[in-house]
């Protein structure tokens, strides 16, 4: 894995890139091929597996905790204070990701008309992740980071993605209302989940 990346635009990328289709097609292809080694004897069902299938979805924010250690119904968190923060991180005790789920990344979206986020970088596991200055985006009207390889996160790995909230924070003129700007950070790709049971519950709620 090469670790490359580069910052564009989310939706010229995902109509006009064939280079960004074929990188994820290979991600998804090396994801199948581990779940069908792990979760053997079952197979890839997609959208609709049927018992003695694995199924896959978009990445579930629920799969997460966001800043304050808070579950993530959504990808828009609050942010009350500015510095370098835990944006992202695996919703089970020890920052892991749940069992029986596994997660195809291929990059982050910043969906803001303003941004707030200056530099991140991550952790998988043990490995670390060197800092992505994240400010040429501001250029850019829907930006994202993209991966040139991607990433697999297991389940049950310990998953953190570190940020850097600029600010000010504008002060709110009516108390008791906190003071906070707001951020959408997107993890990009695909979840795979061993039984459907995984993803029937209520929409944004934690996962089982």
């Amino acid at each position: 894995m090469a670790g490359g990346y580069t910052l564009c635009e989310w939706k010229d990328v995902q109509a006009q890139a064939p280079q960004f289709q074929a990188t994820f097609a290979a991600l998804e292809n090396d994801i199948i091929r581990k779940t069908n080694l792990d979760w053997a004897p079952r197979t890839f069902g997609g959208m609709l597996p049927q018992s003695d299938q694995y199924g896959r979805t978009t990445i579930l924010p629920s799969a997460f905790h966001g800043l304050a250690n808070t579950l993530l119904p959504h990808w828009r968190q609050t942010m009350t204070s500015t510095g370098h923060q835990t944006l992202i991180h695996g919703q089970r005790t020890g920052d892991i990701i749940p069992e029986d789920v596994k997660i195809a990344w291929i990059g982050l979206a910043f969906p803001n008309k303003q941004q707030h986020i200056t530099e991140v970088r991550w952790q998988i596991g043990d490995r670390k992740f060197g800092r992505i200055n994240l400010e040429d985006m501001l250029a850019y009207d829907t930006p994202a980071l993209i991966f040139e390889d991607g990433y697999i996160i297991d389940e049950e790995t310990s998953f953190h993605l570190y940020g850097y909230i600029d600010g000010p924070i504008p002060a709110v003129p009516w108390a008791p209302d906190t003071d906070a700007i707001y951020q959408s950070i997107v993890m990009l790709g695909s979840m795979y989940y061993k039984n459907i049971n995984k993803v029937l519950g209520n929409t944004g709620a934690a996962l089982p």
